[in-house]
């Protein structure tokens, strides 16, 4: 019971601080989680970090020697603090592009050699003018490649046929506005190969482009323009499997559970240039062929190649689900098909058997790889 107290001012009755009831078993062993306050939740910007830090050593694996996974993941975290709104996308595609620039060994920063680009909740992933220079640079077999912005005050001609020729003199000074780009190419063996875009036909890729209107295209116009151009002289390299991979890769997406491109993608090096003049036929009545030699008087024709065997209705379908996968509006389709296939004017409707299995080749890993 509690005691009375008195004094002078106060009638008597029990002290304030004894009219508390003493706690309960119940307050006095609470659980730790409801006596500590609550944890604050990670940002997905936090989350985005953490899982970078996961992936190095994945990245590891695919990356060149040259690379290290710890050094990919700063590159990707700093990437991540410059572009805020990447935060906002699925982690899936995040890292899924991250893992397509680590596995063709290219850096996205400021380098240009690579962009991640947020379209809408997804990752895109785009290549840049110095990413496809540093590729094709890996075929072994160019002793120069390089690609340059036309100014109108520049000194600027070209010529096609069989002597093709390109001079490009730059302006001292002002140098006016962009006309043209181009991309250029010299060859080991001697031979020249170079591809000419007006503003308008790059303004016009650029359009049908998803990034079209952010990214490196509102930042950075003229790598974006040159880079244009180096896929156009792409189609006429011998270039290495990691260009033309990137080419065809570009501005797609990944979800992040295929952790490996293949590693050998089965693309056919496309045409060649012949840069040499056409080797005249010999004839068979000639006085340099010598008379061991049978060659008979009437040959029998050539049989004509077989044409290529045309993509068949599963493969169509599969090559329509990537493009849904990766967002294509029919604006775009049209570019995508020409990335994929190394082949102006393509269509679904003409895609060959071989360009339909090397298109889902490249978006779907099999085992093994």
């Amino acid at each position: 019971m509690a005691t009375a107290w008195n004094c002078c001012r106060c009638p008597p009755g029990p002290r304030p601080e004894e009219t508390k009831e003493p706690p309960s078993m119940s307050d006095q062993y609470q659980p730790v989680g409801q006596q500590l306050a609550p944890r604050q939740q990670p940002s997905p910007m936090q989350n985005l970090q953490g899982l970078i830090r996961q992936m190095a050593p994945e990245m590891q694996k695919a990356l060149p020697k040259h690379m290290t996974g710890e050094r990919m993941a700063r590159i990707a975290t700093t990437v991540l603090r410059q572009t805020p709104k990447l935060a906002e996308c699925t982690p899936e595609s995040f890292l899924g592009a991250l893992l397509t620039a680590a596995q063709l060994g290219l850096e996205p920063g400021p380098l240009g050699e690579a962009y991640l680009v947020p379209y809408g909740r997804t990752v895109t992933f785009i290549p840049g003018y110095r990413g496809l220079i540093k590729l094709a640079w890996q075929s072994g077999q160019l002793q120069d490649i390089h690609a340059q912005v036309v100014y109108e005050n520049d000194e600027f001609d070209y010529r096609l046929g069989l002597h093709r020729d390109l001079v490009h003199v730059p302006a001292r000074g002002d140098r006016g506005k962009a006309v043209y780009v181009y991309a250029a190419a010299v060859m080991k063996d001697g031979g020249t190969a170079f591809e000419v875009m007006s503003v308008g036909e790059v303004e016009a890729i650029r359009a049908r482009s998803r990034s079209g209107n952010n990214g490196p295209w509102k930042t950075d116009w003229s790598a974006m323009a040159r880079k244009t151009a180096v896929k156009q002289l792409a189609k006429w390299l011998p270039s290495s499997v990691e260009l033309r991979t990137a080419v065809a890769l570009d501005e797609t997406a990944r979800d992040g559970t295929d952790r490996s491109l293949p590693s050998v993608v089965d693309v056919s090096a496309g045409p060649e240039l012949d840069l040499t003049p056409e080797t005249p036929a010999i004839d068979a009545a000639s006085e340099d062929v010598e008379a061991a030699v049978d060659v008979p008087a009437e040959p029998k024709p050539q049989a004509a190649a077989p044409a290529a065997k045309k993509a068949t209705k599963v493969q169509i379908a599969k090559v329509e689900a990537i493009a849904a996968e990766q967002k294509f509006d029919a604006a775009f389709m049209p570019e995508a098909l020409a990335n994929w296939t190394q082949r102006d004017g393509a269509t679904l409707d003409d895609l060959t058997s071989d360009e339909a299995n090397q298109i889902i080749s490249i978006f779907t890993t099999t085992e093994g790889k």
